[in-house]
């Protein structure tokens, strides 16, 4: 650690775990242990899109957790792979918003996408609530004024969130129009 309050990376050091990672723990069978990168990785790959969800937005996931994973290595990286989780959720928005109208999306903002989805009700209040959460977080992340350093617990809260909201966006509506007459 320097001055700079973060891992400074040296060939030597490189991939060893960052010294912040030795305050993470983990519980089990009620023993309290240092959290190993197969134990961070192990959370970290749980969340999963589901095969419904773009392959573009797929794509944009992974290099998203596959940097959270890194994180262990260098800390700072859980608040950059956070930030393209905000991304990443903008992206899936603005292709649900493309798949389901004729029309140019062109140069609306993400607030403007989230209301129509939310207009067309294509998602909860609890959902609008969450999708307008990640707009403000990232905006946030996008403009700052200095460089902020997440926690990896609120890292993962961001993954297993934003993976089960794009997975719920995604998810394919049951055709009310189709009725059978018995």
């Amino acid at each position: 650690m320097t001055s700079l309050g973060i891992k400074i990376i040296t060939h030597e050091n490189w991939m060893s775990p960052d010294p912040l990672m030795k305050n993470l723990v983990i519980l089990e069978n009620d023993k309290i242990s240092i959290m190993s990168a197969g134990d961070w990785a192990i959370s970290i790959l749980k969340p999963k899109l589901s095969e419904t969800v773009p392959l573009e937005i797929h794509k944009l996931f992974e290099v998203a957790r596959g940097s959270m994973l890194y994180g262990y290595f260098f800390y700072p990286l859980f608040t950059l792979a956070s930030e393209q989780l905000f991304r990443v959720a903008e992206a899936a928005i603005s292709e649900k918003c493309k798949q389901i109208t004729a029309d140019k999306i062109g140069k609306n903002t993400f607030k403007d996408k989230v209301g129509r989805l939310n207009k067309d009700k294509l998602f909860s209040d609890e959902e609008y609530t969450k999708w307008n959460s990640l707009r403000n977080l990232r905006n946030i992340a996008s403009h700052p004024n200095e460089q902020k350093i997440l926690p990896p617990g609120i890292a993962l809260e961001f993954i297993f969130n934003i993976s089960e909201l794009i997975n719920n966006l995604f998810t394919p509506m049951p055709d009310l129009t189709s009725t059978t007459d018995t």
